[in-house]
């Protein structure tokens, strides 16, 4: 067990396994409500507010952030990775198997969320300061232009830069390049869809 415990391919695999975990499925499906088959058909907080209302949607979000951040924060442990030369890499990768477990869930036939919660819940874990500067940049974000997916994109492009700029680890870096990357690519059709909305108001600018 203490050889298993100091795994880090274990780590990243008790990591995708806990953030594949359908937290907004599960709760809305305990109310009789596929959230699949509702609003944008997303499995994250957004959607689960919509089809169950705000507390169980910040439930959700609770959920889906503790669920990306208690792997790293166990792994980070003593009796765990805690205890290599230099864990950065490892946690790193736990953090990040974190967020594919969520976006890629083999619980659902790894059609997943978007993966905004889970980036947050990860760099709780991380790194906090930065990870409370990006709450601050999605509510700006969310305030300005009353769009979630503008106030979740530019929180995590926000966790992105500072990693970059600033004095971080190379693996956390790393972490924070690829969880953005890839919640972007989830992000693909709302960047489309907000396209599409401000091409439309262009064009009826010009029409008046």
């Amino acid at each position: 067990m203490p050889d298993l415990l100091q795994s880090p391919p274990a780590w990243w695999i008790a990591a995708y396994l806990m953030g594949a975990i359908p937290v907004g499925v599960v709760l809305a499906r305990a109310k009789g409500i596929d959230l699949r088959k509702v609003g944008s058909g997303n499995i994250g907080a957004t959607n689960a507010a919509r089809a169950l209302g705000t507390k169980l949607g910040l439930v959700v979000f609770a959920l889906d952030v503790l669920k990306a951040a208690a792997p790293v924060w166990l792994a980070s442990s003593e009796w765990a990775l805690g205890q290599l030369a230099d864990p950065t890499w490892p946690l790193a990768g736990v953090a990040l198997m974190a967020v594919v477990g969520h976006i890629f869930p083999v619980y659902l036939g790894f059609r997943g969320g978007k993966g905004v919660a889970c980036g947050l819940g990860i760099f709780l874990a991380l790194d906090p300061p930065v990870a409370f500067a990006a709450m601050f940049m999605y509510a700006q974000g969310l305030v300005l232009t009353r769009t979630s997916a503008v106030g979740s994109l530019t929180a995590v492009s926000s966790i992105c830069l500072c990693m970059l700029i600033a004095d971080k680890p190379p693996a956390y870096v790393a972490a924070a390049v690829a969880s953005c990357a890839l919640i972007w690519f989830r992000h693909i059709s709302n960047i489309k869809g907000l396209m599409a909305e401000a091409k439309a108001r262009k064009a009826a600018q010009k029409a008046v």
